[in-house]
């Protein structure tokens, strides 16, 4: 009679750490699909960032790109446009310059008087 009251609290114990395992396995799964979404979001986070990223650095080049044009044409061209208002005394062309704070001046050297 021992033996099987032994024999019945040890499979009653089984049976009790069988369905804690079980219950444990269970809330671990639920852990783990729900840390994989964070991981997949995260992912999806990550490669949004990394597209934005080079679309910045597509668009810093065309804006290097159009500041190192400007400033290689720009003088060049505001120079021409100085001296072909002092050349037609185009008044417009003055009127646009000088709305940029630039003003065309001839570069006539004055005339000194000579010292005999």
């Amino acid at each position: 009679m021992q033996f099987s009251l032994a024999s019945i609290a040890s499979c009653g114990l089984a049976l009790l750490l069988s369905l804690w395992f079980l219950v444990g396995n269970w809330s671990n799964q639920s852990h783990q699909r729900g840390l994989q979404k964070q991981q997949d979001d995260i992912q999806a986070r990550q490669l949004t960032i990394q597209n934005q990223q080079q679309q910045l650095q597509g668009q810093q080049q065309q804006i290097d790109s159009g500041a190192q044009l400007a400033n290689q044409v720009g003088p060049a061209m505001i120079r021409d446009l100085a001296a072909l208002q002092l050349e037609n005394k185009n008044q417009d062309i003055a009127d646009l310059l000088k709305k940029y704070g630039i003003e065309a001046r001839s570069e006539q050297p004055a005339t000194q008087p000579r010292k005999d």
